[in-house]
């Protein structure tokens, strides 16, 4: 009995150690190209996004709100460089509803208060 498992044994390594170079060549997944693609493509959306949110913090009704809260917008608005991930994604989708909200030359900002103040003070906490 042993001098099977030694049989087996003697058989099975060197057949791993002449295969398992051809295992580790096999083609990946993903290739460079399309890892590159993929990665521009996220910092294109990332840079939209923080457009977006830099945009709604530059607005002058913005800032004079946030004057009067003592809030320091600069301070916001030099903060979204450092965003990313879900806290980009969930400040851009704020200041999207800030914008919308404000399309077409409305002044007045109802519900887009409390959406811009989550805005700021995300960015704002973030940033710390």
């Amino acid at each position: 009995m042993r001098k099977s498992y030694k049989l087996v044994a003697v058989l099975i390594v060197p057949a791993l150690l002449v295969f398992a170079p051809a295992f580790a060549q096999q083609s990946r997944i993903a290739d460079a190209a399309t890892r590159q693609r993929a990665l521009a493509g996220q910092a294109e959306r990332d840079e939209a996004q923080r457009a977006t949110v830099r945009r709604v913090l530059d607005r002058s009704d913005v800032r004079q709100l946030a004057a009067t809260m003592a809030l320091d917008v600069s301070d916001a608005s030099s903060a979204v460089a450092t965003l990313s991930g879900a806290d980009l994604a969930a400040a851009a989708q704020r200041a999207q509803a800030v914008e919308a909200s404000l399309a077409g030359g409305s002044n007045t900002v109802v519900i887009s208060t409390t959406t811009l103040l989550l805005v700021l003070i995300i960015v704002i906490l973030i940033a710390q």
